[in-house]
């Protein structure tokens, strides 16, 4: 059998997998519900009581990415964690659709009209942390109190997405990468590398909750959706200018052993000659997704600065 043969027979494979893979639901963490935004539904998950906050996930994640902090947050607070356009269960809007920032903020102002929500806070990651600040910026009267963890005024334009992008951009070949990563033949390989230096100094029941909430966002993958994720930074403009305007206190947490330090050390630079409401924190050994690495820390520090406890600028050490 010649080379191509071969080829084509695995293109093959891939791509009945790829197309035999439903979106998984989430497991039951909360209430499962869906709110109209923009003529499309967008899914959430409720649980707790008390002031609404509003969780946004990373770039290609979905509401599970916030499993681990929920435990530490639901008794002060309504929690409302979402799935972003183009991922989990919400919506896969029209070609119109950029996934572009201001766009997931739109929807998500939407969401809270339909819930009847005037004002409530936010907790976003990564890229929710780029939607929230967004918020922040241009629906000042929305918002009470910002966390967000390495998220960005000033939009990163070289990012880690780029071989992504290019391999989704050809329907068989970006249906085959997306059968693969829906298959999970890659979820510890995904999980690694979000984890980073942290992922050996996890426990072993860790690591399965880990690759748990890593299987589930690579089941919910597409194609399309994840094309225009992964042109997203670069289809966002940056806010630097309208987010001046923040009077909304913000919470900005880094992780010293992230890989994103150089996006992240830009707007701390930012945030501090710009915006005196802006606490930073930085974990010395935190990486990236500090919702998923250190949610214990990560939950303390929310509910003391949500609670109206001060909070100074600091640096926690590695353990």
């Amino acid at each position: 059998m010649n080379r191509f043969l071969h080829f084509a027979l695995f293109l093959s494979w891939a791509l009945v997998l790829s197309l035999s893979c439903a979106r998984q639901e989430p497991l039951q963490m909360g209430v499962d519900k869906f709110a109209q935004a923009g003529g499309n539904p967008m899914h959430y998950v409720e649980k707790g009581s008390g002031p609404p906050v509003i969780l946004i996930p990373g770039l290609f994640g979905t509401l599970r990415m916030w499993d681990r902090m929920i435990p530490y947050l639901e008794k002060q607070y309504r929690l409302i964690a979402i799935d972003n356009f183009g991922t989990g269960n919400s919506g896969r809007p029209n070609d119109g659709f950029r996934y572009s920032v201001a766009e997931q903020a739109d929807m998500v102002i939407a969401m809270m009209d339909e819930l009847e929500i005037s004002r409530c806070d936010f907790i976003g990651v990564s890229y929710g942390g780029m939607i929230a600040l967004n918020i922040a910026a241009r629906y000042p009267g929305r918002v009470g109190k910002v966390v967000s963890i390495e998220g960005a005024v000033i939009m990163p334009r070289e990012h880690r997405y780029k071989r992504v992008e290019e391999g989704l951009s050809y329907p068989i070949i970006g249906d085959t990468i997306i059968g693969l990563i829906q298959s999970g033949l890659f979820d510890e390989l995904m999980a690694r590398d979000i984890m980073g230096p942290a992922w050996t100094e996890l426990a072993a029941g860790e690591k399965m909750e880990l690759l748990d909430i890593i299987s589930h966002n690579a089941r919910a993958a597409s194609r399309l959706t994840w094309l225009g994720l992964a042109r997203a930074l670069i289809n966002s403009d940056d806010f630097a200018e309208e987010a001046k305007s923040i009077t909304a206190p913000v919470l900005y947490l880094s992780g010293g052993k992230s890989s994103f330090r150089e996006m992240t050390a830009m707007n701390i630079a930012y945030f501090k000659d710009n915006l005196p409401n802006v606490r930073i924190v930085s974990f010395a050994d935190g990486v990236h997704d500090l919702e998923l690495q250190k949610p214990r820390e990560t939950s303390a520090l929310i509910r003391t600065f949500i609670g109206d406890r001060t909070l100074q600028d600091k640096t926690i050490s590695s353990r």
